[in-house]
């Protein structure tokens, strides 16, 4: 029996609840979820666990309270600085902040889709990652709904038993309650198909109790497994799906539309306070009814300037693109 997932942002933000443990999908500005992270500021959610990286619609997430604690490994929006409300909230102590590895994160999330506990690395050897006295996965456990989602120790040291490689770490999976995703394409029932670099979505997706898809656009099932090999995330892994039409905005999706520079200027310059912050969200956030209303704001013709040309994917700076 065929069975439609499809909900509105606002149903499908309801479901996140106080303290879980989240991931959003893509990386630095390139699909981001930006409208989701909108509608838990909306929403006001409280005392998340965010796990990964701290970007875009992250960074969102942490200039509106909602994020009490951070466990990652890159905290910036690419060309446009460090991310601001991650950097001040740090500077001042009121976020729990946890690093671990770049590598760290792709192996956990390996991990934990494939069901395992733990994972064997070399590569935080002989770093901080190790100082026992940046290791705050305790106070960040303190924060979650769900103490049992996190590991109850940051790594284990051990001597390598197969091949005499020395010392080596083993490092827990990464579990989660929530995984929100924004992609090119879904199919009604849940199907993901993602352009261009998956970044980590598909491991996320299988490590998350609960997982959310914006989408760009929803099409029936029929049609989008007319071509399983681009699918990549499949209907079972997925809980909620929505179409959310620029919901990566400021950001760029790759083969939809590119990256609204002047925008993410003047958020990182806006951002530098919290008190610039707050009036940036109450333009963009909460003078809005919902994504729709953000979309108007906007306007068509600043939208359609970003529209990606074929066959590049974005828009070339000699084909119009903001120099």
């Amino acid at each position: 029996m065929k069975t439609s997932k499809v909900v509105s942002l606002k149903e499908a933000i309801q479901e996140v609840r106080d303290g879980d443990v989240i991931l959003t999908g893509g990386i630095v500005e390139n699909r981001r979820p930006v409208a989701a992270s909108m509608e838990m500021v909306r929403q006001k959610k409280k005392n998340l666990v965010l796990i990964g990286t701290c970007s875009l619609s992250d960074d969102i997430l942490v200039g509106g309270g909602c994020v009490e604690a951070y466990r990652g490994c890159y905290t910036s929006n690419g060309a446009f600085g460090i991310s601001p409300n991650m950097k001040r909230r740090t500077e001042e102590g009121t976020i729990i902040t946890d690093e671990i590895g770049h590598i760290d994160y792709c192996l956990g999330l390996m991990a934990g889709q494939a069901g395992l506990p733990f994972v064997a690395s070399k590569t935080d050897i002989g770093t901080d990652v190790l100082n026992p006295a940046y290791d705050n996965l305790s106070k960040t456990a303190e924060v979650a709904r769900d103490k049992t989602m996190l590991p109850n120790k940051k790594y284990v040291l051990m001597e390598d038993p197969f091949f005499g490689m020395g010392t080596i770490q083993l490092l827990p999976a990464i579990k989660l309650d929530v995984c929100i995703c924004h992609v090119q394409m879904a199919g009604e029932e849940g199907t993901v198909r993602i352009d261009g670099s998956l970044t980590f979505d598909h491991l996320g997706a299988l490590c998350a109790k609960k997982v959310i898809i914006t989408a760009e656009q929803i099409v029936p099932e029929s049609y989008i497994r007319q071509d399983p090999n681009r699918n990549c995330i499949p209907c079972t892994s997925v809980d909620m799906v929505v179409e959310v039409p620029w919901g990566a905005h400021p950001g760029q999706v790759y083969n939809c539309y590119d990256m609204d520079i002047p925008f993410l200027q003047e958020y990182a310059k806006m951002c530098a306070t919290q008190e610039g912050f707050d009036k940036w969200a109450a333009q963009w956030i909460f003078n809005q009814n919902g994504h729709w209303d953000y979309l108007d704001k906007l306007g068509v013709s600043r939208l359609e300037k970003l529209r990606a040309l074929p066959p590049y994917g974005y828009v070339p700076r000699n084909k119009g693109g903001v120099k």
